[in-house]
């Protein structure tokens, strides 16, 4: 199965759209990791065209907060995302409210990969914690059991591997001892990156952003999961940001969430 992975559309109709023309024919099904709505002009279009496509949907935090559900206080949220998220709220329609509403809130394992768990920012926090430093990485593969885990919610593309290294203990005792370190490897676009995992090596993954990348590359950002040849694949497409741009300038959101996306931060 080739799985097309999005996450952190945030509204942004445009960038997912484009997303979709460029991976078309390269996906048998689709997992989006949350944050369909939120700083984007596009909310019920975005959540529309995600419910007609995604197979397994997560819950993102400004999903959450657009919703008012306990947990995520909008006062938390920064004052440009904090009015993104009240423009919303006045926008969305019902029926598009109660589709984020069903979203889960938990990690998720998908019948098809039990290998393999999908939530919105980390397996121990699965709406709110950042997974972007080797040590937050480390704190987080002690939540979870399976090879692989997908994330998004830092608008960074991403990979971090587990491994449990194994030495000897002593000398002629005969007894193994093993400590696990966490590495931050490189990931470039178009590179195909084999999957290679076991009982001594784990992935966490992150796709990046199709709405908001915050990784100075200001292109919408998924990937490609090859379950079969265990292959994961980095896209990045140019789309019509001016476009959406000038969406944003018409319903009057924050001047600097409308110019971040020339820069992609």
């Amino acid at each position: 199965m080739r799985v097309l992975v999005i996450s952190d559309i945030h509204a942004n109709f445009v960038a997912l759209e484009s997303v979709i023309a460029d991976a078309r024919g390269q996906y048998d099904a689709v997992w989006c990791l949350g944050d369909v709505v939120g700083y984007g002009p596009m909310p019920n279009e975005s959540a529309e065209l995600v419910a007609e496509l995604a197979n397994h949907v997560v819950i993102g935090n400004h999903d959450w907060a657009v919703l008012d559900r306990p947990g995520i206080d909008v006062d938390d949220f920064n004052p440009m995302a904090r009015e993104a998220v009240l423009w919303t709220r006045s926008v969305l329609t019902a029926q598009n409210r109660a589709l984020l509403d069903s979203f889960p809130d938990i990690p998720v394992q998908p019948a098809e990969t039990p290998y393999l768990l999908l939530t919105h920012a980390s397996p121990r926090q699965p709406v709110w914690e950042y997974v972007q430093t080797p040590t937050i990485a480390l704190e987080n593969f002690a939540c979870f059991d399976e090879k692989i885990c997908l994330v998004g919610h830092t608008h960074k593309p991403a990979i971090y591997r587990w491994r449990l290294e194994r030495a000897w203990e002593g000398v002629g005792n005969g007894e193994m001892t093993g400590a696990a370190t966490v590495d931050h490897l490189p990931l470039r676009a178009e590179d195909v990156v084999f999957l290679d995992v076991s009982t001594e090596q784990r992935l966490i993954l992150n796709p990046g952003s199709v709405g908001q990348p915050r990784d100075n590359d200001p292109r919408a950002a998924y990937a490609l999961f090859d379950t079969e040849q265990m292959t994961w694949t980095l896209h990045r497409v140019a789309y019509p940001i001016d476009l959406t741009q000038s969406q944003m300038r018409a319903v009057h959101l924050p001047r600097r969430l409308i110019d971040r996306l020339n820069y992609g931060w």
